[in-house]
């Protein structure tokens, strides 16, 4: 379907969800697209996809998957389309919950199944995630202070990941935990632009599910080498949680990527990828690491030198990766060439 950083050195299930998707389209296609490039170079090629359908769970790995308005899908799996919340609708993610990361996902057609090592009695979760919208369980949740709904998916969901995280509000007559599926409800989102700097890559087309900054996160493969070599303890790419690896390109070349070229699809970079906390949770175990690894590391030569109001804002959170909009949407496929226009070509319009 076709439809420059300054360093110290498928949506949904079922007709509705369709008809949803498709009105979300349409309106994300009236808006005139930004200046492409006209010249691209070679960079590299895809080695790794990823799809996170649970904000915060574990990620699927796929050889091929559709780059829509919303983010990665394969078949029924879109990326963060499941959402874990209070009682009350507040978002929790792996910074409060860090063995949310631990949880491994899979789908079978609009079956999903979750299964982790930290549930007390081993047990597995299975939602047909037709039949949760069918129920048409509406809540209203806040992520970011953007107001955001899903289905409930219902209370062995509830009861399940709450038996997993082991968090607790106090509350004793029902699970501290719910788990929300978007469906169709919130197709609508605007990527979260930060306020403390005009990052003019940001578009009003720009659309998430509930994903925290926008659809997209590129890593290159050689940047995760790079810093390994200065660790103790080696990390893996799921620490940082890309959806798109990119191999064969120097360590951190994707800093000076405007846009991506793969196949029919076309990314814009929109912002650096700034790190916090969150990084330093150890996804194979579910845990926080003692020694505040890797973002200690990350904080001695990723951290920004300009602009002055980025730098400012971001002073403890090093850049790792790439944050991108997407102006074409179409399929990726690991293997696929990827081709790059950088910010030097035309600094005036796409440096931040």
């Amino acid at each position: 379907m076709r439809s420059n950083l300054v360093l110290p050195q498928s949506v949904g299930v079922g007709v509705g969800v369709g008809v949803g998707v498709l009105v979300g389209w349409w309106a994300w296609r009236r808006y005139s697209l930004p200046e492409q490039p006209t010249q691209w170079e070679e960079a590299g090629e895809v080695t790794r996809l990823v799809v996170y359908p649970l904000k915060s769970g574990g990620g699927m790995k796929v050889n091929q998957a559709e780059a829509t308005p919303y983010g990665l899908s394969h078949q029924h799996a879109q990326d963060r389309c499941l959402l874990v919340v209070t009682p009350d609708g507040k978002f929790i993610t792996g910074r409060q919950a860090p063995r949310l990361t631990a949880i491994n996902i899979t789908f079978n057609d609009t079956l999903v199944t979750f299964t982790s090592s930290h549930h007390p009695r081993a047990l597995s979760l299975t939602l047909d995630l037709a039949q949760v919208a069918a129920l048409n369980k509406v809540k209203d949740a806040v992520v970011f202070n953007a107001d955001v709904r899903g289905y409930d998916c219902g209370e062995e969901a509830a009861t399940w990941v709450s038996d997993v995280t082991q968090y607790n509000q106090g509350h004793s007559q029902e699970p501290p935990l719910r788990m929300l599926y978007n469906g169709d409800l919130t197709l609508d989102r605007v990527a979260r632009k930060p306020t403390y700097y005009e990052f003019k890559q940001f578009k009003k087309t720009d659309r998430l599910l509930y994903a925290d900054t926008c659809a997209y996160m590129l890593l290159g493969e050689s940047s995760l080498d790079e810093l390994n070599t200065r660790l103790d303890s080696p990390v893996t790419l799921d620490w940082f949680r890309s959806n798109i690896i990119v191999k064969g390109v120097p360590a951190y070349d994707e800093d000076q990527w405007a846009f991506v070229k793969i196949g029919d699809v076309v990314l814009r970079r929109i912002k650096p990828c700034d790190r916090c906390v969150f990084t330093n949770v150890d996804p194979t175990k579910g845990t926080k690491t003692p020694d505040q690894e890797p973002l200690n590391t990350l904080k001695k030569y990723r951290l920004l030198k300009e602009p002055e109001a980025v730098a400012k804002a971001c002073a403890a959170k090093p850049v790792f990766g790439i944050h991108l909009g997407i102006n074409q949407c179409g399929t990726i496929r690991v293997g696929d060439k990827v081709l790059v226009a950088r910010t030097a070509s035309n600094p005036k319009k796409w440096k931040f």
